[in-house]
């Protein structure tokens, strides 16, 4: 029942795309952000999973992934 809040920042030219995943779903997409955070409100066992957030422009792609256990 509690919140969780992520963060994710990038730098990039051009500023890249930022989008948060849970496994293959885009959970949250903002393009030309210097950061982009995620809320998760009442978090349930079943919000565990894998999330990653990625930052994507035309000179590459570069993400980060971390894992959220609910008991």
């Amino acid at each position: 029942g509690s919140q969780v809040d992520l963060g994710c920042s990038a730098e990039g030219s051009p500023a890249p795309l930022l989008t948060w995943f849970r496994g293959p779903q885009v959970l949250r997409e903002e393009p030309g952000v210097p950061s982009l955070g995620l809320h998760l409100a009442q978090v349930s066992p079943e919000d565990s999973g894998t999330y990653t957030c990625v930052a994507e422009n035309r000179h590459g792609r570069h993400n980060r992934s971390l894992e959220l256990h609910v008991a």
